[in-house]
């Protein structure tokens, strides 16, 4: 199992790592995850993989600060596809009244036509009595075998699970309500691919803030 703190070609290398001798000659692939042959050479029909990544974050109070990124590329090698993405989305508020802040924020991942799934996920958040603050983070990598699966479906290994909750850190809103998000999508095939991005950024004066943000890759 990789480190959580492992980069996107560490675990791909891990995901390499498990696959049968036969297997990995057939897509053209050695033990690092090098491709070095095209997919009319492998004689295997192309497959697509899909990956939506996203999340949202909304803060309500007299300050509030709501932001996202979010950012997918997926590749299509020919023997095996890999997309890599993650989300960050956060907020924070602050009132002068007790219990007058509120803040939340969430991430998601929904991936279909992979054969092996890492996923990371992390959140954080807390209260206090005039202010408050939440934080969602995710970063995935999935990768699917061209024409091999798995035997009981996909393998997924989730290095955090979700729902971690902290005290607040501390961090405040400058005054007034302000929200940003941005969302990125790349997709590189030979074959059809798809790349799209969805977001909103909202605020009321005085009341509150949100974003969402959400980025599908199909290679």
């Amino acid at each position: 199992m990789p480190s959580a703190n492992a980069n996107p070609a560490a675990q791909i290398n891990f995901i390499f790592r498990q696959l049968p001798d036969d297997v990995l000659d057939a897509i053209g692939a050695h033990r690092g995850g090098a491709y070095h042959q095209d997919a009319e050479a492998s004689g295997v029909p192309p497959e697509s993989v899909i990956a939506a990544v996203g999340g949202a974050a909304v803060a309500a109070g007299q300050d509030t600060l709501t932001i996202g990124f979010v950012q997918n590329v997926g590749n299509d090698h020919g023997g095996y596809s890999i997309i890599v993405g993650d989300a960050t989305f956060e907020a924070s508020a602050q009132a002068p009244e007790a219990g007058g802040a509120v803040a939340a924020a969430n991430t998601f991942l929904t991936v279909s036509g992979a054969d092996y799934i890492i996923q990371d996920q992390i959140s954080h958040g807390g209260s206090g009595p005039n202010d408050a603050g939440a934080s969602s983070e995710i970063a995935f990598v999935a990768v699917n075998i061209n024409g091999w699966s798995p035997e009981g479906g996909p393998v997924v290994f989730e290095l955090h699970q979700p729902g971690n909750q902290v005290g607040p850190d501390g961090h405040q809103p400058p005054d007034g309500n302000y929200a940003a998000v941005i969302a990125t999508a790349e997709a590189h095939g030979a074959q059809s691919s798809l790349a799209a991005t969805t977001t909103i950024a909202l605020t009321v004066e005085n009341q509150f803030s949100l974003v969402t943000g959400i980025s599908v890759v199909g290679v």
